[in-house]
């Protein structure tokens, strides 16, 4: 079975239960465009392909017809809407923040293979619950998005154990660069599926957020573009149209890659539009 944790439907039915001061909290997070997530889900089988078509050495994503695409902080960002503020999301613990860290693993941790972790279950159980304090919130919310939806692993309850210095951005969430964070975090998982991968001929499941993978991907197939330059881009793709466009990519053996690419870019004219503009009148008779 594959087990690609990216949990978009799961996530996105959190996101849909939020409201009032919750969802508040949230946008000023800077989170708030994830709220389109909500009905939504990702066909896993194309998030693994795409995982075994990342070259995590040059950030390239390789797409069925063999065009490479470089992957960028920009492009995570157009397609998840999330911050790319100017701090650095943190890596490591210090003494600047190991209060805090502290702190938060008070609040959520808990025991797993002989080991103090923290609970991605708790800490969605708090955000789903009655309470609001709105720091141990804001902390909650991040254990939930990072571990469910930005940065999952295979491992659906606990979060990454090198993720727990990033809690302590949640406070000024909007203020970091999480597009950069989420990137780098996948480039790593690809590397790790990649190693799994190249030895065995599979691997048991990988992690990062295949969903950007998936956006970015249906975005560059050579077909008509869908709302094209309306951002995030996660705002467009419902889960119909994933489903569609998938399967319009699938070959007859069940892998995908039939659809042939086009080389675009956000914020650019996407080449598969229209560019014919109605001729005005005064030129009309200019040429006449």
């Amino acid at each position: 079975p594959l087990n690609v944790n990216c949990r978009v439907e799961q996530f996105g039915l959190l996101m849909e239960g939020l409201e009032g001061e919750k969802m508040e909290l949230v946008e000023r997070m800077g989170f708030g465009h994830l709220k389109h997530l909500s009905g939504q889900a990702m066909n896993k089988e194309l998030g693994y392909w795409l995982m075994t078509r990342v070259n995590a050495d040059t950030g390239e994503l390789i797409a069925g017809d063999g065009r490479e695409f470089t992957l960028s902080s920009e492009q995570v960002q157009c397609v998840l809407g999330i911050p790319k503020g100017e701090k650095l999301v943190p890596l490591l613990m210090d003494d600047t923040n190991r209060v805090e860290i502290d702190k938060i693993c008070r609040w959520f941790s808990k025991v797993e293979y002989g080991k103090a972790c923290i609970s991605i279950v708790e800490a969605k159980d708090y955000v789903m619950g009655e309470e609001v304090d709105v720091e141990k919130y804001r902390v909650a919310f991040l254990v939930v998005l990072l571990g469910m939806f930005l940065c999952p692993t295979t491992n659906f309850s606990s979060l990454a154990s090198e993720l727990t210095p990033a809690l302590c951005a949640a406070e000024e969430a909007n203020q970091y660069d999480w597009c950069s964070f989420v990137l780098d975090f996948l480039l790593r998982r690809a590397r790790a599926f990649s190693h799994s991968f190249d030895k065995d001929g599979y691997a048991v499941g990988c992690g990062g957020c295949t969903y950007f993978l998936v956006v970015f991907y249906l975005d560059r197939l050579r077909r008509p573009p869908v709302r094209w330059g309306e951002y995030p881009r996660l705002k467009v793709f419902d889960k119909d149209l994933l489903k569609n466009v998938a399967e319009a990519d699938r070959r007859n053996s069940g892998d995908f890659g039939k659809t042939k690419s086009v080389d675009v870019a956000y914020g650019e004219v996407h080449p598969r539009a229209a560019r014919d503009i109605y001729p005005t009148e005064s030129l009309t008779f200019a040429e006449e």
